[in-house]
């Protein structure tokens, strides 16, 4: 874990995170995650955009959790110095990943009602949804990006402090759970659109 420059301004700190991510990494995130659904929205094809939500929101919701309550407990139970180089390479694709991941859901959640034209007559499980949809998309582009990209910037550095670490790590703990109970409030949702409630 090597650093030349530590980033002084937002726009350096994003620079960093996509290096450290590795650049053909994050273009192909961004290319899959938004770029498939757009495809799936101007095909026109109904089960297309639907099995595209489906695929993306499963995958959003899988890695959340699996991030949560597997990847970050073995994390913490690991020896310091594992723990902060495997963080060095993980937190930076998470972010690059998480990101566009989440827009590329929430927007196609939209495109998909749009389609089956829900939008026509919305009823409240479509307004939820749509709530918690920019709830997620507040948090996940505020307080949650700004606790990670500092993560990732204090990795970076030649001797990173494990307190601030540990204390960053702690709040991105928080905002995540608020994203879990945002998944699964937003998950009652749709079935509610459904019709199954």
């Amino acid at each position: 874990m090597a650093t030349t420059n530590t980033p002084t301004s937002h726009r350096e700190e994003l620079g960093l995170i996509v290096n450290l991510a590795d650049r053909q990494f994050t273009i192909a995130a961004v290319l899959i995650t938004i770029g498939v659904p757009i495809l799936a929205y101007l095909s026109g094809i109904t089960s297309l955009m639907f099995y595209t939500h489906v695929a993306l929101g499963a995958f959003w919701f899988g890695l959340d959790f699996f991030f949560k309550f597997v990847l970050g407990p073995s994390l913490d139970a690991a020896p310091d110095d594992a723990a902060s180089a495997v963080n060095h390479q993980l937190v930076p694709k998470m972010i690059t990943l998480a990101e566009p991941l989440s827009i590329g859901v929430i927007g196609s959640g939209i495109g998909l009602a749009s389609v089956l034209g829900y939008w026509a007559n919305p009823t409240i499980w479509l307004w939820g949804s749509l709530g918690i949809g920019v709830l997620m998309l507040i948090v996940g582009f505020g307080p949650l990006h700004i606790v990670t990209t500092k993560m990732a910037v204090e990795l970076n550095k030649d001797s990173p402090d494990g307190e601030r670490i540990n204390a960053l790590f702690g709040k991105a703990q928080q905002w995540g759970l608020l994203q879990t109970v945002f998944m699964l409030a937003i998950i009652v949702m749709m079935v509610g659109l459904r019709g199954l409630l």
